[in-house]
């Protein structure tokens, strides 16, 4: 398990797609920040207002989503403040893109099959690829975390915090990893599903651009039509990854903590047991 596992670091440190969106991982951090203070900046003393009116409208349209610790004005903008914001899935697209060029590349070049022939088992491999997967999940959150907290204290200093702000922020962000190694989870699935870049690519993207879309979705069309409120998006990671970001209590800790495992076992179990089953080509 550890040849494999080092085999695939070796692997996708070598790629050099690996090493492009590392780049643009920094680069998105970076320019996040920048347009984050250049919209503070040109919306003045109005944003507070534009809140409000979000709310209100997202209220009436029987949409769970709250605009709650969303700073009101370009004073309170801090690095502290916007600490946790850096964690939540701001790199699950680029992921989306690594897990389907590092495991579709490794069935298109027949790697897979080789490994298979020296008696590594499948579930070995299969985990492998998720394991190198998180790491790199890991690794681009917290580079992004760095170069965004870089650029906000040039921006707007750091800020004050409280005495159990370390703590706080080491369980959260552990989560935000959590529920990031559970899109992976998903990725990696997804990819050895299909077993090619473009499709698994495209699979892994409409699945993070489009199911909280269509879970919304639904929630308002029950909502408009039934007048009953549901909150099945509660339970997706990126929803959790967002409430984290906005004064969580213990019951919310934990949702996000039993959606995170949830989406990492489960997406795992189906996707192994399908390799175990099928051919490889």
């Amino acid at each position: 398990m550890l040849n494999l596992i080092r085999s695939d670091i070796f692997k996708l440190k070598k790629a050099k797609y690996f090493w492009i969106l590392l780049i643009i991982n920094i680069l998105l951090a970076v320019g996040t920040v920048c347009l984050l203070d250049f919209t503070y900046k040109l919306a003045g003393d109005s944003i507070e207002a534009q809140l409000s009116q979000e709310q209100a409208a997202l209220d009436d349209a029987g949409m769970n989503v709250s605009v709650e610790g969303i700073p009101t004005g370009h004073d309170q903008l801090s690095t502290s403040s916007q600490m946790l914001t850096f964690f939540a899935g701001n790199t699950t697209l680029l992921m989306a893109v690594l897990i389907s060029l590092f495991v579709g590349s490794e069935f298109n070049n027949g790697t897979v099959k080789i490994i298979a022939s020296r008696n590594y088992s499948r579930l070995k491999i299969y985990l492998s690829k998720l394991f190198v997967g998180i790491l790199a999940s890991v690794l681009f959150t917290l580079v992004f975390v760095l170069a965004a907290t870089m650029t906000a204290t040039a921006l707007w200093g750091f800020g004050d915090v409280s005495g159990s702000y370390a703590s706080q922020l080491l369980l959260k962000g552990a989560l935000e990893l959590l529920l990031g190694a559970s899109y992976v989870s998903l990725f990696v699935m997804f990819s050895f599903l299909i077993r090619q870049n473009g499709g698994s690519l495209a699979a892994n993207i409409c699945f993070l651009e489009f199911t909280s879309l269509v879970v919304t979705l639904g929630e308002m069309l029950i909502h408009h039509f039934l007048g009953r409120t549901v909150t099945l998006s509660d339970y997706l990671p990126d929803m959790c990854m967002t409430a984290l970001t906005q004064n969580p209590d213990r019951n919310t800790l934990l949702r996000a903590a039993l959606v995170g495992v949830c989406f990492l076992l489960v997406p795992t179990l189906v996707g192994a047991a399908n390799f175990r089953k099928r051919d490889i080509k």
